[in-house]
């Protein structure tokens, strides 16, 4: 974890000026790097087949990512640094996915926890529309018996007292003097952070996979029910032996065998087959996802 996310004493451009999260007087990181490395330990777990608390805190032991708080160890700079993991993490509770949310909760819990106690706990700024989004994700997750442990995690976030209220959850990390010389690239980063949210809104991978399938695999769920069902019926038992008798010129009366001829013919594939191939692809699309971010470190 954490290879993107090396010192940068002399930014080469303005942007990447404004761009840097000071880690000490004289260095920074970039919060570019910041956001591949917290977009890298979300697909990780994304990528995973099932997606519980114990899966989210396997990914972060397997990458290490709790070494990122060493990255910058002068108390008088840790707000602005965590306020930066914390809300690049946020970014993610914008995600129409329930995975994603409750890896978000994760992940701010486990940045959270995993500060070194020596300089103290910094805590999570939320404005009233996050506050929101998270609460309103942990109403629904208790209501629908759904992603359990993502609220109960929250729920335990509430009672540490991590959140702090705010009206604005960003820390303002420029002097006025920076604000008014670089007001243009400030503004561009602002832009790019604005398409960094819309990309996770609409994550293409997950466009393709949720538009009505989840209606169709009710559907299909329902249809297979409704068959096993009326392969027991006397009409359709009436019915096989019909067939039989029409296309084989074979007359059987035992129920048992005119069932198990309709139980294995065609008529009897699983419907639901079809949706867990579907969704075996989208594992694999999300794998694909995760060995590229994996290509891109090693190329650095």
């Amino acid at each position: 974890m954490g290879e993107k996310a090396v010192r940068c004493r002399f930014p080469k451009t303005s942007l990447k000026a404004v761009n840097l999260v000071s880690v000490e007087k004289a260095a920074g990181i970039l919060k570019d790097a910041i956001d591949d490395d917290v977009e890298y330990l979300l697909v990780q777990f994304r990528s995973k087949p099932y997606h519980r608390f114990e899966d989210f805190d396997n990914v972060w032991n397997e990458l290490h990512f709790s070494l990122v708080h060493f990255v910058c160890v002068k108390r008088s700079f840790r707000a602005t640094f965590m306020d930066a993991f914390y809300s690049s993490v946020l970014d993610f509770l914008r995600s129409p996915s329930p995975i994603f949310k409750s890896g978000t909760i994760f992940a701010l819990y486990f940045l959270y926890i995993s500060q070194p106690a020596i300089w103290g706990k910094n805590r999570i700024r939320v404005s009233t529309e996050t506050w929101n989004l998270l609460f309103n994700f942990y109403v629904e997750s208790i209501k629908n018996d759904t992603n359990i442990e993502a609220a109960l995690i929250f729920d335990k976030l509430r009672k540490l007292g991590a959140f702090v209220f705010v009206e604005n959850e960003k820390i303002n990390r420029y002097l006025l003097q920076e604000s008014m010389e670089f007001a243009r690239a400030i503004k561009m980063l602002d832009e790019l952070h604005e398409v960094r949210v819309q990309r996770i809104k609409n994550e293409a991978i997950d466009l393709c996979i949720n538009s009505g399938l989840s209606s169709i695999e009710r559907t299909a769920e329902d249809y297979q029910r409704a068959k096993k069902e009326t392969f027991c019926t006397p009409q359709a038992t009436i019915a096989t032996q019909r067939h039989l008798k029409e296309t084989l010129n074979v007359t059987e009366n035992r129920t048992r065998l005119l069932q198990n001829v309709l139980l294995n013919s065609t008529l009897a594939n699983d419907e639901t087959e079809t949706m867990k191939r579907i969704r075996g692809l989208h594992q694999q699309m999300w794998n694909s996802k995760r060995k590229k971010l994996e290509d891109e470190k090693k190329e650095l």
